[in-house]
């Protein structure tokens, strides 16, 4: 009689034991890496990019093939209708839970991006940590655009733009949360950095279509206020926070400069208007001198360069009538008990009264 009570109750127990019944594999689902979303004619296009688990990893010794990338495209009377469509006509469940990237089109930034805002604030699976992109390209051409020696996407600047810019660094990035936390806000100027095709520089056998960053989208005040490409924004790598070495040249490339992690401080001028004055500092390491030209007079051109950079990105704003740089938060954080949000607003390439540049340049070493 013992045994038995024994025997039941170690059988009840064993009911209560969590197992495997409910679980996925891996292989079973479509992993979406990217979201591409356009709108033309009062409807929404909506394309998935997903991941194929042979672009990722390979056996010790294989040789690394191409492999295709599944991109799936909807239309929709709104987006969540777009990817409902898509639902229903995938052979494998879709998963959101690893999305990398969301590539806008630029009809979607000027018109509908509150309708993006909406979708991503009701998708459980979406994490706000993805990078978003712009783009006037064909999204389905830049989702299927691919790396070096047939790598995948994955290590492209769509999936990975921090890494590839780290030391090239001219014109920011964005992430979901960053733009939240500044889409509301009443000054300012929101950069979201714009794709294109780059077919021209690289070939394997073939020319080879890449993904580059060559320019940034501007929203203010929830606002579309246009597009500046990258000599444009040339300014902006002066006043971004986390800029590390750039390389400069001067005039005809003869004189060629790297800068070490600048630093930049913008300080407000009290008056009835908040005006500003920015001051940079920094080293710089001499990479190309073949005109032998004196340290002092190289010092002399690349800080009148920095200058003119900075002014000249200020100008392009003023003409969208935007704070391209973000200059005008500072009083805005720290100010608002002297200037109220309408006189910050009123910023223009007058407010910046001088622009002071230091950066001192060190001869470097020669090899002989």
């Amino acid at each position: 009689m013992r045994n038995l009570i024994s025997f039941i109750i170690v059988t009840s127990l064993l009911f209560l034991l969590t197992g495997c019944f409910g679980a996925k594999e891996i292989e079973a689902e479509t992993y979406v890496t990217a979201i591409g979303i356009d709108y033309n004619k009062g409807k929404f296009k909506l394309y998935i990019q997903g991941l194929n688990f042979g672009n990722i990893a390979k056996q010790e010794g294989a040789s690394l093939e191409q492999q295709p990338i599944l991109i799936g495209e909807a239309k929709g009377e709104s987006i969540s209708a777009a990817a409902g469509l898509l639902e229903q006509r995938s052979s494998l469940p879709l998963n959101y839970g690893h999305v990398h990237t969301f590539i806008l089109s630029k009809n979607i930034i000027k018109e509908k991006m509150a309708d993006v805002i909406d979708l991503i604030s009701h998708a459980p699976l979406l994490r706000y940590n993805f990078f978003i992109f712009g783009t006037e390209e064909n999204l389905k051409s830049l989702m299927q655009t691919q790396s070096f020696f047939n790598y995948p996407q994955l290590y492209s600047v769509i999936h990975r733009p921090e890494r590839l810019i780290r030391y090239n660094y001219s014109l920011p990035v964005m992430t979901y949360n960053q733009f939240t936390s500044r889409y509301y806000r009443p000054v300012g100027t929101i950069l979201i950095p714009s794709l294109t095709i780059d077919k021209t520089h690289f070939s394997e056998g073939k020319e080879k279509a890449l993904p580059v960053i060559n320019g940034e989208y501007l929203i203010s005040k929830q606002r579309f206020k246009g597009w500046l490409g990258k000599k444009d924004l040339s300014g902006l790598r002066w006043i971004k926070t986390g800029i590390q070495d750039t390389t400069l040249r001067i005039g005809t490339e003869s004189i060629s400069v790297r800068v070490k992690n600048p630093k930049t401080k913008i300080m407000v001028l009290k008056g009835k208007n908040p005006t500003y004055k920015i001051v940079v500092k920094g080293e710089a390491v001499l990479v190309q001198n073949r005109n032998n030209k004196q340290l002092k007079e190289v010092e002399n051109v690349l800080n009148k360069k920095i200058k003119n950079e900075i002014l000249s990105t200020v100008k392009k704003g003023d003409q969208l009538n935007t704070d391209v740089l973000n200059i005008s938060e500072k009083p805005y954080k720290y100010d608002l008990n002297h200037w109220n949000i309408e006189t910050i607003r009123r910023f223009n390439v007058h407010s910046v009264k001088e622009v002071q540049v230091k950066i001192q340049v060190d001869p470097g070493n020669f090899k002989y």
